[in-house]
């Protein structure tokens, strides 16, 4: 192997004699760097205050809509297909029907977020 001048080496790998630095000097740049950033982020433009907001508001809709649609809409629409074709027994309703129906399933998932939570069942 030949050894390599200092013109042919990258910038920073290996110097010969690296730079000493005493807590002054990294004291003064960190206040420096800190004096500068505050300058920058006086300089940025305001911005109103909605828009993490409304941001945050779509998500929360985004993520709580769909769970009570998928709970909700298959047994509303299974007790309105056995009300038109089959028919109810004796004593018992389309409200009766959805209530029981949405419960199990919310039963269900209850329990289904519940062994996923404790990692049973695997």
């Amino acid at each position: 192997m030949t050894p390599t001048s200092d013109a042919s080496r990258p910038p920073g790998l290996a110097d010969p004699a690296p730079l000493r630095r005493t807590d002054r000097d990294g004291a003064a740049a960190f206040a420096a760097e800190r004096r500068r950033l505050r300058e920058a982020h006086a300089t940025e433009p305001k911005r109103g205050g909605i828009g993490w907001k409304f941001g945050l508001a779509v998500d929360l809709a985004l993520l709580s809509l769909p769970i009570p649609a998928v709970i909700v809409v298959p047994p509303l629409l299974e007790c309105r297909h056995r009300s038109v074709h089959v028919g109810f027994f004796a004593g018992d309703s389309f409200e009766a029907c959805a209530r029981r129906r949405i419960a199990a399933r919310w039963n269900h998932l209850d329990a289904r977020i519940k062994m996923i939570v404790r990692n049973s069942g695997q």
